[in-house]
């Protein structure tokens, strides 16, 4: 029997893919934006505040501690209480945090402010791209995934222009700039209530009558018919992911998957040290070298 995991894998891409891909993707692009504000933050705040390479290093370095403690938690909360409230969870906070991180009176005021966006930058990314990845098509999946993280590059060009237009007006500037990025707070609305919530997460919480509306509302933007199976009584045995052996999971660490695991954290441990490690203190160091902020 076909099950709704499967229905959804043999469709065809459509306008509701797309609106949840375009929808997911300006959360990711928010997200980049915050991350690279603070690039252009860092290097106005070496000038007004005059702080030590140590001080800003501190700055730069406490946001990613918060993204990797929320990165693991993120998957776990997504887990229990699903991708769309998680989502739209680390939209308010991080979105919250940075407005308020341009009332900073002080270093330690604006480092465990940071620390906090950052809980909810690294939350909302692994969630964000799980919530796309199970609706996508088997067949065009990686594409799907692979244009979600194209936003990634229209939210740091944002930070960019941001960085050139806001910070450099005057000593407040880089206040005017993180308040720009109470925006995504607001966007958690449109997550909240725009957005599906994950078929696979509705299935694992029994609620099959949900999973059943949201996958037909797919195949009827698709104009595919369900199967006949489907119009029997929702959440009948058989039918969701856990029946067909879905739920059974393994450990990226077993015998089978553990050589890919470790391929792929080495590599992604690359990509961010050089990645973040220049595009964090570019600006800043160009400033130390005599540019201007606008230039640098």
């Amino acid at each position: 029997m076909t099950t709704r995991t499967e229905r959804l894998d043999g469709l065809p891409f459509t306008r509701k893919h797309r609106r949840l891909l375009v929808g997911s993707g300006v959360g990711w692009a928010l997200d980049a934006m915050d991350v690279g504000l603070i690039s252009f933050v860092m290097a106005a705040l070496a000038v007004h505040w005059a702080l030590t390479p140590t001080e800003l290093s501190w700055i730069g370095s406490i946001g990613f501690v918060g993204m990797a403690i929320g990165a693991a938690l993120g998957g776990l909360l997504a887990d229990r209480i699903g991708r769309r409230q998680v989502f739209a969870a680390t939209l308010l906070v991080y979105g919250l945090a940075t407005g308020a991180a341009a009332l900073s009176t002080g270093i330690a005021m604006l480092i465990a402010l940071r620390f906090i966006v950052g809980l909810g930058l690294g939350a909302e990314l692994p969630v964000a791209s799980t919530l796309v990845s199970e609706f996508a098509p088997r067949r065009i999946r990686g594409r799907v995934v692979v244009i979600l993280e194209g936003f990634w590059a229209v939210g740091w060009l944002m930070a960019a222009l941001i960085g050139y237009f806001v910070v450099p007006i005057g000593d407040d500037g880089w206040r005017w700039a993180l308040a720009i990025g109470l925006v995504p707070a607001a966007y958690a609305l449109v997550v909240r209530f725009g957005l599906p919530e994950s078929v696979r997460f509705l299935e694992s919480r029994g609620r099959g009558a949900e999973a059943e509306r949201i996958v037909r509302e797919y195949e009827a933007s698709a104009g595919v018919e369900p199967p006949a199976a489907a119009n029997a009584p929702a959440g009948e045995p058989g039918r969701d992911a856990s029946a067909s052996g879905e739920s059974a999971r393994e450990s990226i660490w077993s015998p089978r998957l553990r050589r890919r695991t470790g391929a792929l954290w080495v590599v992604w441990f690359g990509i961010n040290f050089s990645y973040y490690g220049a595009f964090i203190w570019l600006p800043s160091l160009l400033v130390s070298q005599g540019f201007d902020l606008v230039r640098s």
